[in-house]
């Protein structure tokens, strides 16, 4: 079993309301639109290694990466790629059920530690373990005031450049299992937004949105449980409605 140094990273997708009265197809809608988000939070993601899916989150893991450049540039450049996605699928979807209308409430925040991980190789996949990538995961229960943020460690905080730690505020959370744990945010809603995207005709659009139920036909059917394993939609999946 190796054991390293790394930077851990975990992207989470917030901000739909809990679905008590959701229907199928709206929870399959939601698994659609996440599902996009987060490929294009991934494809951004350039140098980081994708450790695993978690629902409505991506976990990843940079080996001996470099703290200050993953949160002074991959961090804002994967911001950057959901908020375009996530014009571009708002402008594309002809749609107003309850997951497509709650579009622009949809926010991405980020959780950052760096500690020691050990590599536990499970036939052809690397899963990590340790006390830190228990940390980072319970970094997503906080206490941060703002809903779009990046929480550090001080062990990530301490390698920002002066500009970057000077947008920082301290904040000391009790984590479960952990205990008090010294943290820093950032808000990431001062950042720039991209620009519109530029809007498709009648038919692009007729074809975009057609493309999209297709995907969610197999939620549909339940061959697929949609939103299964998502954190921030309330309920389990077990319990949606027919």
């Amino acid at each position: 079993m190796a054991i390293r140094r790394a930077v851990l990273l975990i992207a989470d997708i917030g901000g739909y309301t809990n679905y008590m009265a959701w229907n199928r197809t709206h929870l399959a809608h939601a698994q659609q639109t996440v599902a996009q988000l987060l490929e294009s939070v991934i494809d951004a993601a350039k140098g980081l290694k994708l450790a695993k899916l978690e629902g409505d989150a991506a976990f990843f893991w940079a080996p001996d990466g470099n703290a200050n450049v993953l949160v002074s540039d991959r961090l804002w450049r994967m911001r950057q790629s959901f908020l375009a996605r996530r014009q571009r699928i708002k402008a594309d979807i002809a749609c107003e059920c309850a997951s497509c209308g709650q579009l622009d409430s949809l926010s991405l925040k980020f959780v950052a530690h760096e500690g020691e991980v050990a590599e536990q190789k499970v036939k052809r996949h690397v899963e990590l373990a340790g006390v830190d990538v228990i940390l980072v995961h319970r970094m997503l229960k906080n206490e941060v005031p703002v809903p779009e943020y990046v929480l550090m460690t001080d062990a990530v905080a301490a390698c920002l450049d002066e500009s970057m730690r000077g947008l920082s505020m301290p904040l000391t959370h009790d984590f479960e299992g952990i205990g008090e744990t010294s943290t820093h945010y950032i808000d990431l809603a001062t950042s720039e937004a991209p620009p519109a995207p530029q809007q498709r005709g009648f038919f692009g659009r007729l074809g975009m949105t057609a493309m999209f139920e297709l995907n969610s036909v197999p939620f549909l059917l339940g061959i697929k449980k949609p939103a299964e394993g998502f954190r921030n939609l309330g309920r389990g999946a077990e319990e949606i409605p027919a």
